[in-house]
């Protein structure tokens, strides 16, 4: 990790100008005249996230294209009136940083009071054209209130008065916009202990949290219930981290010669697994990747190699809670697996927990794709020994005898 720089931080200044100066210099752009009249009254500000899943109808108006070109689009949401102006791409600031702790949740109602949030990166960029609206709003004269904006896969038509966004020839749904709080598990405290924990390692971070991390595609499973769906990729089923958050770690591109097929959200793709660690062997893991160690129970089995399971709830116990600013938590690595790598345990002496288990022998077919956290006392943590030799075992007896102590102390 040493030696990297950092990634460029660029911020623009905007100052108040005239409608006309804006229009001059492309800040504005007319919407075709002619558009229809009145749309459904717009929503308080909340969350949501699929654009109409309505099919494109005929071409509509022009607008802007991201090259500054027109392109065929679908016309204005009812109630922008005559002379309506979209908002250029040329007039937007720089994206909100994601390790801000306060980010916008854009949401549509898929249906009467039932809103779905869009991802955090459409959020983001259609963030950046709510902030010229408000800003040219407090304006004299006309000001932009359309925006042009892809989102979920397909082109639509936001507009900021109605709050309400039409996508093809569907209807314009209503828009709602929050400030999600992410809590204490915020990207920065994130990398903060993920910075501290290499420090403690001897390694040096002088990388930015946007090089090394992929926030726009965390995932937050806390609060979250599990509705009985199966999970497949890679020919395997695998169990959701429901009460977890992950953070997805920058690997795109990274492995065989930049082919990202490994990464496929189906049966093509590689197929996804959990290890348990502690927070210490996290920036090895992360930097290095996967060692094999010696004297394996399974190695006549499966030979020797790297254990993972599809389930998050055999991983946990792998993962000792440990102290994070205030916080006890536990560290799960989520993993992608070569399907055609996988060594299932199937010795007649393990136990139905160790048969949970998977081993790889080549550590090259195992990469870790993000990185799981959950807060977990030290009271409530039962260690691997427990599941598979019992609480009766002396040695298991020893193991929790001296965890309730550590835990009383703390």
């Amino acid at each position: 990790l040493e030696g990297c720089t950092p990634l460029a931080m660029w911020r623009c200044l905007w100052s108040t100008r005239s409608t006309e100066e804006a229009e001059k210099e492309g800040e504005l752009v007319p919407a075709a005249a002619g558009a229809s009249p009145a749309s459904p009254s717009a929503a308080p500000a909340t969350a949501g996230a699929a654009a109409d899943g309505s099919a494109a109808g005929d071409a509509g108006p022009a607008r802007p294209g991201s090259d500054g070109a027109a392109e065929a689009a679908v016309a204005p949401s009812a109630g922008a009136g005559r002379g309506a102006q979209y908002i250029s791409r040329s007039a937007l600031g720089p994206p909100q940083s994601l390790m801000d702790d306060g980010l916008p949740e854009w949401a549509f109602e898929l249906d009467a009071g039932k809103w779905k949030a869009y991802p955090l990166q459409e959020s983001l960029e259609l963030d950046r054209y709510w902030q010229v609206f408000q800003r040219r709003r407090s304006s004299e004269g006309s000001w932009p209130q359309l925006a042009s904006v892809r989102l979920m896969k397909r082109e639509g038509v936001v507009d900021f008065v109605e709050m309400t966004c039409q996508v093809g020839g569907g209807r314009p749904r209503k828009l709602q916009r929050n400030i999600h709080d992410p809590g204490w598990l915020s990207n920065t405290f994130f990398f903060q202990a993920f910075k501290d924990a290499l420090k403690r390692a001897g390694v040096s971070v002088e990388s930015s949290a946007e090089e090394m991390f992929v926030f726009q595609f965390n995932q937050d499973f806390r609060g979250m219930r599990d509705d009985g769906r199966q999970l497949v990729r890679g020919g395997q089923r695998y169990e959701l981290p429901i009460g977890w958050k992950r953070f997805a770690v920058n690997v795109k591109g990274q492995y065989d010669d930049g082919n990202n097929d490994w990464l496929r959200e189906d049966e093509t793709g590689w197929a996804v697994a959990y290890h348990g660690t502690s927070g210490d062997s996290l920036p090895g893991i992360l930097c290095s990747g996967f060692h094999v160690g010696d004297r394996q129970k399974f190695e006549k089995d499966t030979g020797a190699g790297i254990y993972c399971t599809q389930w998050i709830d055999v991983a946990q116990h792998y993962s000792k809670p440990q102290r994070l600013e205030g916080h006890w938590v536990q560290i799960v690595l989520q993993l992608r697996v070569k399907p055609s790598a996988i060594r299932p345990v199937t010795d007649a002496k393990a136990t139905d927990f160790e048969r949970k288990y998977w081993v790889v022998n080549d550590p090259s077919e195992i990469r870790a794709y993000g990185v799981l956290i959950r807060e977990f006392s030290l009271a409530e943590y039962i260690p691997p020994e427990v599941m598979v030799f019992g609480r009766d075992h002396p040695t298991v007896c020893q193991i929790l005898e001296d965890l309730q102590k550590e835990a009383a102390a703390q």
